[in-house]
């Protein structure tokens, strides 16, 4: 049939639409028959909601601020409001506000609208606000409408029964077609059969049938490409999983891996391998010996049967053997693990490396992480290539003081509680107190003042040391500005000197105070002074500047004398462990002689700490010592009790 001899739908279609539209009117004041009288009565409900809820706030303001006077304005002002009958403000059941409109009429009931008042930024009720809204306004828009329903719903009834009977003849073929495409399948095509007159029905079926085939067509293609793309996540998901938890050096399992999987391990051996030494097979091999290394370790130990091996860390592995151990065979296996690595010949080019590691391990109930490092850093305390942890060691207890130091000294430093001590140094050939040691204290709340002993080791691991050295350094150049006579002391250790901004800082008190030519650095011979450049240079700048410069407890490091002409030291500080007993013990007096008469000839003045009787003072006297310092003296004083008189300062003769 040609598209000619079939009518058009559209224009069908057309006489149907402005039968609709009555329809649709009709339905339309049928509904708001049943639905108007609420649906207008919300409309003014929401209104009177607005309103409330545009002044409750400020009535929460008010209230919060017990401004009473601005409340009644604020209430005044809204029930002068044109469609406002009167408002109530309650707090809890208590009705403490009420007003009404002058102007209110009797003409219909009043909307009730009841709104909480909060605390303003919070979520405490502190009242609610009661508005009476007039329903005017809702009364004439009910009437209009009953009114314009009785006119047209007999009329209305009749076009909907009709425009129902037409539409139903004219769309069944359309319906025909939907239930023929209802089980529609790609695999089984529909046979549409032409049953329409109409043109865009007739246009609908050749589409549908034109559509059939090309959906057929894609749908073949679609399933090959999730077949592809299925692969393609597939191979990626593998990928990402094995970035996420494998290492991409050794390709063992990462630490992400290894945390997932102890969280379900229960009886086992949990050992933390740690290669000794190793930032020096970097720094003689380069970084690319250390990787290749770290992964024939890796292979070493994948190669020993453990249950897992993983990939800590840098230089750590951590192995499980899953299985239940004593203490000795625990040992037994750890030793054979090292004895196994320590036989097994890594290399590198041409290049031969001895690895030899620590281990720490747990075999408790349920092993954890944090106990083999606890034994790890428990055997390189003890110096021991082994260590299997123990709940007896109470390190936990260790770590929470530390904690507790930290705290304390965050909180002394706020509060200014880190303070300088002096101990005097007396010359027995002036006979006379020459000068003063600072040294830090920190003073608890409660006045108890602590040495350095219980608190500088862990201070100087955290970011706070610093800030305590730069406190000493300024109280002491503030004490001792005006004190001509006399010198002053301050220990400085190697992270001091490495600190660029604590000697900018000690450069600018000096010239502050106009102190350079009073102030000694002591330096801890200890801390192998004499391998950082950086202190070499410290010393030469500090000496131009007048200062001068001590090494503090000589004979308990390396003493080598060749750095004491090379830094060109002003003072030995002779250690106290050679001094206190030097009177009665022969072998330390011939010690002392030795680095007394040593300093003498490179005219470098002698210090003698620990002095703690007149015994002591009367030997260190007698061998030639320029200065004493010591309890014997006096003990370390606060700044304020420096210079007070002692009564019978001894003088050593």
């Amino acid at each position: 049939m040609s598209n000619k001899s079939q009518r058009s739908l559209s224009t069908t279609l057309t006489g149907y639409v402005a039968i609709m539209g009555i329809v649709i009117l009709s339905a339309t004041f049928f509904l708001f028959e049943h639905y108007g009288k609420k649906v207008l009565y919300d409309i003014e409900k929401e209104k009177a909601d607005l309103i409330t809820q545009m002044f409750a706030p400020q009535i929460g303001v008010n209230l919060y601020l017990g401004m009473e006077d601005r409340v009644i304005e604020v209430l005044e002002q809204l029930v002068h409001q044109k469609e406002v009958a009167g408002v109530n403000l309650y707090r809890g059941s208590e009705k403490i506000h009420s007003y009404q409109n002058e102007k209110k009429t009797d003409t219909g009931d009043v909307i009730k609208v009841l709104t909480p008042i909060y605390q303003p930024g919070g979520t405490r009720q502190l009242g609610k606000l009661e508005l009476l809204y007039k329903s005017d306004n809702y009364q004439r828009m009910l009437t209009q409408l009953t009114r314009m329903l009785l006119i047209f719903i007999v009329a209305l009834a009749f076009f909907y029964l009709f425009m129902v009977y037409l539409i139903r003849r004219r769309l069944y073929p359309l319906k025909k077609l939907a239930n023929s495409l209802a089980n529609y399948d790609a695999q089984n095509p529909v046979s549409i059969e032409r049953s329409s007159q109409d043109r865009e029905i007739g246009q609908i079926e050749e589409a549908v049938g034109t559509m059939q085939e090309k959906i057929g067509e894609y749908t073949e293609k679609l399933t090959h490409m999730n077949e592809s793309l299925y692969t393609q996540v597939e191979e990626k998901t593998k990928a990402l999983w094995e970035q996420l938890y494998t290492d991409s050096l050794t390709g063992l399992p990462n630490r992400k891996a290894m945390m997932e999987d102890l969280l379900r391990l229960d009886t086992a051996l949990l050992a933390i391998v740690n290669i000794d030494d190793f930032t020096e097979i970097n720094d003689l091999y380069g970084h690319h010996a250390g990787d290749e290394i770290l992964k024939q370790l890796g292979a070493k130990l994948t190669s020993m049967g453990f249950d897992k091996v993983y990939r800590a860390s840098g230089d750590e592995y951590v192995i499980v053997i899953k299985k239940a151990f004593t203490s000795e065979s625990a040992m037994i296996e750890l030793k054979r693990l090292r004895e196994a690595i320590g036989r097994s010949k890594f290399a590198f080019e041409e290049n031969q490396i001895d690895l030899r590691v620590s281990i720490g391990a747990s075999i408790e109930y349920v092993p954890t992480i944090e106990q083999a490092d606890m034994a790890l850093k428990e055997a390189r305390k003890q110096r021991v290539p082994l260590m299997l942890f123990s709940p007896n060691w109470r390190l936990e207890k260790r770590y929470k003081e530390n904690i507790e130091w930290i705290s304390e000294i965050k909180s002394a430093l706020k509060e200014g509680r880190i303070v300088t001590y002096g101990q005097p140094l007396y010359d027995l050939r002036q006979k006379r107190v020459k000068g003063y040691e600072m040294l830090m204290r920190l003073v608890k709340r409660d006045g108890t003042v602590v040495s350095p002993f219980h608190f500088l080791p862990l201070a100087q691991k955290t970011h706070y040391y610093p800030e305590m050295t730069r406190r000493v350094v300024e109280q002491s150049c503030a004490y001792f500005a005006d004190r001509k006579d006399l010198t002053f002391s301050i220990n400085l250790s190697v992270e001091d000197i490495l600190n660029t901004e604590t000697i900018e800082f000690i450069k600018t008190k000096i010239e502050e105070y106009h102190v350079s030519n009073r102030i000694i650095f002591e330096l801890l011979e200890s801390e192998n002074i004499e391998l950082y450049p950086e202190v070499a240079a410290f010393v030469e700048e500090m000496k131009n500047l007048g200062c001068q410069i001590a090494i503090d407890d000589f004979g308990t490091g390396y003493s080598n004398f060749s750095y004491l002409m090379t830094l060109k030291v002003d003072f030995l500080k002779i250690d106290g462990s050679l001094i206190k007993n030097i009177h009665r013990d022969r072998n330390l007096e011939v010690i002392a002689e030795t680095i007394i008469d040593f300093a003498h000839k490179l005219n470098i003045k002698t210090v003698a700490e620990f002095v703690s009787n007149d015994q002591v003072c009367h030997k260190a006297h007698q061998m030639g010592v320029d200065i004493v310092q010591g309890y014997h003296i006096d003990e370390p004083k606060p700044l304020n009790e420096l210079e007070k008189p002692r009564e019978n300062l001894p003088v050593c003769l």
